[in-house]
């Protein structure tokens, strides 16, 4: 009776990881996002700019949106529509933002007021352009993910439902 109960443990807990690591790649951007915009605001405050104020709401926003995979943890359903919208609402915020910063950074006084930390040189605005594009991409790569995994066209999704057949 002991190793039926191990057993099933053993795949109930391969399963919730299973549906867990759907969400990997979200999470680790979203860390990514997190650390970045803490850094900034760090760079920012030290130079007591008012600036400080746009790193600071994203960090404030990625709570609720890393709130989201806590709550996916535990979840044995794969139905999992809008259980990720926080996470879904920041990355559009954080594109757009990005889009914004990319415009702002081509000028010399918009580098000067959004990364005083730099000096306007070609290099810095290269770096800064470098910079915001792939975080442009890594949000446009999560709102692309988040939407297949809506509709269950996400390839963990067949994994799962391997598993599943195979136990």
């Amino acid at each position: 009776m002991r190793k039926r109960e191990a057993a099933e443990l053993k795949k109930e807990t391969a399963l919730k990881n299973f549906r867990f690591n759907r969400f990997l790649i979200l999470r680790y951007f979203l860390a990514a996002f997190f650390f970045s915009n803490l850094y900034w605001l760090l760079m920012l405050f030290m130079g007591r700019s008012w600036s400080a104020l746009l790193p600071l709401s994203l960090i404030i926003l990625a709570v609720p949106a890393i709130m989201d995979h806590a709550r996916l943890y535990g979840e044995m359903s794969d139905q999992v529509q809008q259980k990720l919208r926080h996470h879904s609402f920041y990355q559009y915020v954080q594109l757009i933002l990005n889009g914004f910063l990319l415009v702002v950074s081509l000028t010399d006084s918009g580098i000067r007021r959004l990364f005083p930390f730099l000096t306007a040189t070609s290099e810095a605005k290269a770096a800064i352009f470098s910079v915001l594009m792939i975080g442009i991409f890594m949000s446009a790569f999560c709102l692309h993910r988040i939407q297949r995994i809506y509709r269950q066209k996400d390839k963990h999704y067949g994994y799962i439902k391997e598993f599943v057949k195979m136990n």
